[in-house]
């Protein structure tokens, strides 16, 4: 029989590869990770529908039920979701309604958040035409709705075009639901709880309860926000993310102010050619609780003025163990991450920390991954929530686990997902497989022999995360630490935010191949873990 290839796959493409069991697995991966969006459930329920003999599936119905009952809360207006709902149930007045505005239906040209959110220029002529159509027609719900969308992700007001919009009767009550998603997705909260009381004299599903709960959260009444999250796992008790928000509701993970003190920490970073990164990342690092930590910047070959930044930083840093490595060349995140690890002050510390030259930390990251540790002595890393730093409302990263293990295909989830507001559902700790390296923590113990960050995946991408893989299939935990916010004024993962040129499309194939072929020998390793996570 002939060796399986590996397959390389874009987002969810995977699930075109395999059968539905494995659709179904991937599917519990994903609502253990995250709480599904709109984007996953119309490809879920895609697939799902799509293959012949899904019907006699035993986990078909409830699953397409539980996606339906979420597409649904997110587009209210999206025909082709409405559309198989009536196919399924046979809803006479979901029928009434698809049937009205069936007039108003939107090109699927216009709906592509990836491509609208990359393309300045795309966006901009996609909105036009949107506010074009509304001008037009001003009862135009579906193109209003998907407006609400892309001001909520690029943050633009919408209340002057709110204004002249006439909100047709036959859809008032999914308008004010479609409302109150936006309103708190832009971060309004009192606008967004003024629409919950007639929202929540209807039916409503988890997404809605979910949202409320957030808003609860956000105005101070944790109590509220409780019982909404309580209501939302009876609906769907699938839900980890809502779980886990709720046990941090309940009992709040407070950090411990004293350990930066009382614990030996090398802080360490690098940085190559962003002089000006490089000195608000320093600026930042300083107003944060370190203790007695020690910090070490590697300069990776700079030729701009990255030298006088970092000497010149030593005023933020008074009367600490502050020093500057200067290499000639760059030698890539790896090896520059290696170099720092090996110093030996950071193999004779209890915790080596690693931030990248171009982030932004909350005061008290230091004490809140220092807690993670203390409460949980088996982690060797702790990572923290990425948000994006020109546009912090923004999630960048959150977490990764093994979604898929086969000899063709190994697959983690996505860091998070598209377009996806920081409103507090991802505020909680968590083991995962792999958190992102701008902001991370590790346990040395855990490294007898020092970090070490594999020079296959130079000059940078993948390293990090293979960091901690490695470490899982060792028997370590790895901790995402959700209250600790980090800004990332930078996107080298190639997310939707960025477009990459052929040569770092080239790089990320590269290393993504090396990955497959490094962990493809531990096939039976990643399928205890991924086992292991869905028994907890």
């Amino acid at each position: 029989m002939p060796e399986a290839r590996y397959i390389p796959t874009d987002r969810f493409e995977e699930l075109n590869l395999i059968d539905l069991d494995g659709v179904f697995g991937v599917l519990d991966v994903y609502c253990d990770n995250f709480l599904p969006d709109m984007e996953a459930c119309q490809v879920f329920l895609a697939r799902i529908l799509g293959t012949p003999g899904a019907s006699t599936h035993p986990a078909t119905r409830p699953r397409v039920a539980a996606l339906l009952r979420k597409a649904l809360a997110f587009g209210p207006f999206h025909l082709p979701t409405m559309e198989i709902a009536h196919n399924l149930t046979g809803n006479a007045e979901l029928g009434e309604r698809i049937r009205k505005l069936r007039s108003l239906a939107l090109d699927s040209s216009l709906s592509d958040p990836r491509a609208l959110m990359s393309d300045e220029g795309l966006f901009l002529r996609k909105r036009n035409k949107l506010l074009d159509m509304l001008e037009d027609k001003p009862g135009h719900v579906t193109a209003a709705s998907h407006l609400l969308y892309l001001d909520a992700c690029r943050g633009l007001a919408s209340d002057q075009w709110l204004a002249r919009f006439t909100v047709p009767k036959f859809v008032r009550t999914q308008w004010e639901r479609r409302l109150l998603l936006h309103y708190a997705a832009t971060g309004e909260t009192d606008r967004a709880l003024a629409l919950w009381p007639g929202v929540a004299q209807g039916p409503i599903c988890e997404v809605e309860l979910n949202c409320a709960a957030e808003l609860f959260a956000a105005s101070g009444d944790r109590d509220r926000a409780a019982t909404c999250y309580a209501r939302s796992l009876e609906i769907d008790p699938a839900q980890t993310p809502a779980r886990l928000r709720l046990v941090e509701l309940h009992s709040p993970t407070l950090a411990d102010a004293n350990l930066p003190a009382q614990r030996d920490v090398t802080i360490c970073l690098y940085s190559w050619n962003k002089a000006e990164d490089l000195k608000r990342t320093l600026a930042s690092l300083a107003e944060t609780n370190l203790g007695r930590a020690r910090i070490r910047v590697l300069l990776n070959g700079c030729t701009d003025d990255s030298a006088q930044v970092a000497e010149a930083a030593r005023t933020h840093f008074p009367e600490r163990d502050y020093a500057v490595l200067a290499l000639p060349v760059n030698v890539g995140a790896p090896a520059a991450r290696n170099w720092l690890g090996a110093l030996p002050e950071a193999r004779a510390s209890q915790f080596v920390a690693y931030i990248d030259d171009d982030v932004e930390l909350p005061e008290d990251w230091l004490a809140h991954f220092l807690t993670v540790m203390e409460r949980h002595p088996n982690t060797a890393v702790v990572g923290c929530k990425v948000v994006f730093g020109a546009d912090p409302r923004m999630v960048q990263y959150l977490y990764r686990a093994f979604a898929l293990a086969r000899p063709e295909i190994i697959k983690l989830t996505d860091p998070c997902q598209v377009a996806q507001m920081d409103r507090g559902h991802y505020d909680f700790v968590r083991e995962t497989d792999t958190v992102m390296g701008c902001c991370h923590l590790l346990r040395t113990a855990c490294m007898p022999d020092g970090p070490d960050f594999d020079l296959r995946y130079s000059p940078t991408q993948v390293d990090d995360t293979a960091h901690d893989l490695t470490l899982r299939l060792q028997g370590h935990e790895v901790r995402y630490c959700g209250l600790v916010r980090c800004r990332h004024h930078q996107n080298t993962g190639g997310g939707f935010r960025r477009q990459m040129t052929d040569a770092q499309l080239g790089q990320a194939l590269g290393n993504d191949m090396k990955f497959h072929y490094f962990f493809k020998a531990h096939l039976e390793r990643i399928k205890a873990i991924m086992a292991n996570a869905a028994r907890t």
